[in-house]
């Protein structure tokens, strides 16, 4: 039985679900679908690095392995965590046989419908490896995505494993089904007109749905371990995560509102001329 408290955390997950993005068309031909993609990249990108970092909390490591003296508890936690990077990192890609990540496979996505990588390979050129980034706002990260990468290192640095857990859990795993749901339904996706994307959709619907979304609730709930403070303190990280999402989508849907409006702009001055 689940005793985390998330009353809160459903009521502005009902808000993210009612976002526009999501419900009124914003995403209505090609070149919006592009700037969707080419903002959410980066939020793919910060969700692996959100997962690692509880990976490397709950299953430490080095190049000369110990074993490690873990509770009951926390060997629960770590095959959680290991099950869930299985999929994230390795997962067998849309032949069935091959394996990807699920951030190169939306990679491929974008590729798919002509939305350009250049800026979020750019970002990852400027990462010093094994390095955590301090900075967020310079030419290779679109400012639309900046605020919410900061806010998942923010979580990254406190080194607390339950906010990380929790923000990992209700920010992404337990709230992406029905987005992704809503998104597959808004642009009438399929595997004929866009394979890829349909299939990393349709992919993350399932596993998080099914597996990965009950299974990061589950982390959450063993890492407070009824310690009201943990409690707290992972509640408040959780409810700030579906913020900062719905702060996402509210600068996205902006920046899609801003290019319709100039296109309408230019189409009235060529008409004009």
């Amino acid at each position: 039985m689940m005793y985390f408290p998330v009353e809160k955390i459903n009521k502005q997950k009902n808000l993210l679900n009612n976002h526009p993005l999501l419900n009124n068309r914003i995403i209505e031909n090609i070149d919006d679908l592009k700037i969707f993609m080419e903002n959410h990249v980066f939020a793919v990108w910060d969700f692996m690095s959100l997962v690692k970092s509880l990976q490397n909390h709950l299953c430490e490591s080095s190049d000369c392995w110990l074993p490690d003296d873990k509770s009951h508890s926390k060997n629960k936690s770590a095959r959680l965590i290991n099950e869930i990077v299985l999929a994230e990192e390795t997962d067998y890609n849309l032949d069935g046989k091959s394996v990807t990540s699920h951030f190169d496979l939306y990679c491929e996505a974008m590729l798919e419908v002509g939305a350009d990588t250049k800026q979020i390979r750019e970002w990852l050129k400027t990462l010093t490896r094994g390095c955590i980034p301090t900075y967020f706002s310079n030419s290779s990260i679109p400012k639309t995505p900046a605020v919410f990468v900061k806010n998942t290192f923010d979580f990254i640095k406190t080194k607390k494993p339950h906010v990380i857990a929790a923000a990992f859990a209700f920010g992404r795993e337990k709230i992406i089904p029905e987005m992704f749901e809503k998104l597959v339904k808004q642009l009438n996706l399929n595997e004929l007109n866009c394979p890829k994307l349909f299939y990393y959709l349709a992919r993350h619907i399932e596993v998080d749905g099914e597996e990965h979304g009950p299974a990061s609730e589950a982390l959450v709930e063993d890492l407070c371990a009824g310690n009201q403070v943990l409690i707290r303190e992972a509640e408040n990280a959780a409810i700030t995560a579906i913020n900062y999402r719905i702060k996402l989508w509210d600068d996205v849907t902006n920046e899609i509102n801003q290019h319709k409006e100039t296109n309408a702009k230019n189409d009235i001055m060529s008409i004009a001329v």
